[in-house]
């Protein structure tokens, strides 16, 4: 992809074409001047912390400093700037050592195109201003900003905060089933909350059960409107 296309993907053509050259330049590739994309990624990581907050300030104005930071948490992890990386295309505009490319695919090395896409903002950020940045941010992070009810949580205190909100008891765990060898066993539990129907869900401990039967019920509250 040639960087007029890339340009066209983001939205966003810049006026210093050594700033989209720099926050795409992976410190294994080798240029005169030495330089790569962390200086930027440095600068965008902390405009995209203050656009999201900002955001988070203005659409949720009945919860606490908790609640919000758990919310930015969420949307300013490498799982996020990952899935807006993938979704621009960044991987194929990275300039990168072959050895490094090829090793992306590992999980040690993924981070790579999230941290890329933050030099990315701080690129544009200091090519323009700060509403030209917002422009990007929220095409790319609005849906992600809007499609939780709750801030996220582990399911099992989400589950206990729907309870509570709805004024009923805590969520029950039951188990249910408990099988396999002694080194290896796998547990089976079932979560109940009053005028919600059972699931139930197996893991190899206790725990783990409980949570993915909470996030079974916590999905399916969400998903039919129940609160």
């Amino acid at each position: 992809m040639k960087v007029d296309e890339f340009e066209k993907r983001i939205n966003y053509k810049f006026k210093n074409k050594s700033l989209i050259d720099l926050a795409l330049t992976h410190s294994s590739f080798k240029n005169k001047k030495n330089k790569n994309y962390e200086r930027l990624e440095f600068l965008g990581d902390r405009v995209l912390s203050l656009v999201i907050s900002e955001r988070l300030f203005l659409k949720y104005p009945d919860e606490n400093e908790g609640a919000l930071s758990k919310r930015l948490a969420d949307l300013v992890s490498k799982q996020a700037l990952l899935e807006v990386a993938n979704e621009i295309g960044i991987k194929e505009m990275l300039k990168i050592d072959l050895f490094e490319k090829k090793n992306l695919k590992l999980r040690k090395n993924i981070s790579i195109l999230g941290d890329v896409c933050e030099s990315l903002i701080g690129a544009i950020y200091l090519d323009s201003d700060l509403k030209n940045v917002k422009k990007f941010i929220s095409k790319h992070w609005e849906k992600k900003i809007s499609k939780n009810i709750f801030p996220p949580h582990d399911p099992k205190s989400l589950l206990q905060e729907v309870a509570q909100k709805k004024g009923l008891d805590l969520p029950k765990y039951n188990l249910k089933k408990k099988e396999g060898p002694p080194h290896s066993p796998r547990f089976k539990i079932e979560v109940s909350l009053k005028g919600i129907k059972e699931f139930s869900a197996t893991a190899k401990t206790i725990k783990d059960a409980e949570i993915n039967a909470a996030k079974k019920m916590v999905d399916y509250i969400l998903k039919n409107k129940l609160l």
